[in-house]
């Protein structure tokens, strides 16, 4: 398994290297504020802004996933307190039963 993760890991570095080789072309980046001042960069690599974007959303995806893993570790956690919690309390209350009698029929006890 770790021999095959390997091979895609060089697999995608190999993909990411070929697309930088063809995509070189410089193209000038801007971001223009509604009604405002402009944002602009010049002579910025094709393949640096498509692979920025890439990271970039890969890493709002690792950080929504860490997120929901901590939030269900959170609730996991609070889960097995509560049967803890409740488990203690079940014990508690069969030993309390068990000091009691047996309880009888309800028919024996019954008058004709």
């Amino acid at each position: 398994m770790k021999y095959l993760k390997t091979l895609l890991w060089m697999v995608a570095f190999f993909f990411a290297i070929h697309f930088s080789m063809q995509n070189r072309e410089e193209i000038t980046l801007r971001y223009v504020f509604f009604t405002g001042p402009s944002f602009e960069i010049t002579q910025v690599p094709l393949f640096l802004i498509i692979l920025c974007s890439i990271f970039i959303g890969v890493f709002i995806g690792g950080a929504g996933g860490l997120y929901a893993r901590l939030k269900m570790k959170r609730i996991l956690r609070y889960n097995q307190k509560t049967i803890e919690r409740l488990e203690k309390e079940n014990r508690k209350l069969q030993n309390l039963d068990s000091g009691l009698s047996p309880p009888s029929d309800p028919e024996e006890g019954s008058l004709p």
